[in-house]
């Protein structure tokens, strides 16, 4: 009896397995007949959280107000405004499918630009947090690669990289450890590929030396040494233009110690050769100039024996070639040299 039972059952077994599959397969649900309730997902009149995909979300409400969303968007936006770079980022008006398990985002998420369905973003969730690899695209531009980093439960974690909408280059190579800046982060020019900014941290705090460039040239425009984001050694200001010292001071972990020397200023307002020696700091305490001094101020003429600015620059250079670029320059170090050149001492 059983045998003939199953042979007249074996006929229907195909249409029974496909119906089964297609009950117990995911369910679709658009966004327009969802609703959000105490930060879960729902369907429109549903008592229990919904769990299948979600399709057509727009990414301002399930992507973009994410605080572990914002951190990288966050990187993005300074590194493409410190370029002068206005992106064709789409994420805060794509759409997105996204899976969904128990009311909370798991699992791929796929954004795309409305108007033209170009690719966007590209992320994962785990139980509610971005989790794994996260990729953002240029969607005008034939959806080049734009970014990329990777998330550990909700927070940012490994390499981040950007990339240059014209050339394609790598603007920005930086790591995160567990949410926080760690190693040396470089931002270069989109156009020729010069240094633009360069640092090293450590738990989230510069911790070395910070240095940027006028951007596209070589002309410096700013550095300072520091430990654990305290200002700790040299710190310089340059002309953006004439590549001129503008002003150089010390620190000593986050007090000024040191002479405060500026540059004498033309009559069109740029920094000439000619130093100021304004003020002198010892330990955070602001002390009497030398008694020698004819005035608050000592100006010190270039083309002299006591032409400061290059007589410590070349102490500078020496201290540089001999120990390398990344060993801190101290205050005590930098005022020492100060004080031999003003008093006609020459290095070598």
């Amino acid at each position: 009896m059983k045998t003939i039972i199953k042979a007249l059952l074996a006929p229907c077994m195909p249409v029974a397995a496909a119906f089964l599959l297609a009950a117990c397969g995911p369910s679709t649900l658009d966004f327009r007949n969802a609703e959000v309730v105490n930060g879960k997902i729902f369907r429109a009149g549903a008592d229990k959280p919904y769990s299948g995909d979600l399709t057509n979300a727009p990414a301002r409400a399930a992507i973009v107000g994410r605080k572990d969303y914002a951190a990288y968007h966050q990187t993005l936006s300074n590194v493409y405004s410190s370029l002068g770079i206005l992106a064709d980022i789409y994420t805060a008006v794509a759409m997105c499918d996204v899976h969904v398990e128990h009311g909370v985002l798991d699992g791929k998420a796929v954004c795309r630009a409305t108007a033209d369905q170009l690719l966007s973003d590209e992320m994962s969730f785990d139980k509610g947090a971005l989790d794994g690899r996260i990729r953002t695209y240029f969607p005008r531009n034939g959806s080049k690669l734009a970014a990329e980093a990777h998330f550990d439960n909700g927070v940012l974690d490994g390499d981040m990289t950007m990339y240059g909408p014209e050339s394609g280059r790598k603007i920005l190579q930086m790591s995160f450890k567990q949410g926080k800046v760690h190693g040396k982060q470089e931002i270069v020019d989109d156009e020729t590929g010069k240094l633009v900014f360069r640092a090293t941290y450590s738990k989230g705090l510069v911790d070395g030396e910070l240095v940027r460039y006028s951007r596209g040239t070589d002309r410096l425009e700013y550095r300072v040494r520091m430990v654990d984001g305290i200002k700790d050694g040299i710190e310089e200001n340059y002309d953006v233009f004439s590549g001129k010292l503008r002003d150089r001071r010390g620190w000593k972990m986050g007090k000024p110690h040191g002479d405060v020397v500026v540059a004498a200023l033309d009559s069109d307002r740029n920094p000439t050769d000619e130093l100021q020696v304004v003020a002198k700091y010892d330990n955070g305490m602001q002390v009497p100039l030398a008694p020698t001094a004819k005035s608050a101020v000592t100006v010190v003429p270039p083309g002299t024996a006591s032409n400061v600015q290059g007589c410590v620059d070349t102490q500078i250079v020496a201290f540089r070639v001999q120990h390398g670029e990344d060993e801190v320059i101290t205050a005590d170090q930098l005022g020492e040299w100060e004080a031999e050149c003003l008093s006609g001492k020459r290095p070598g």
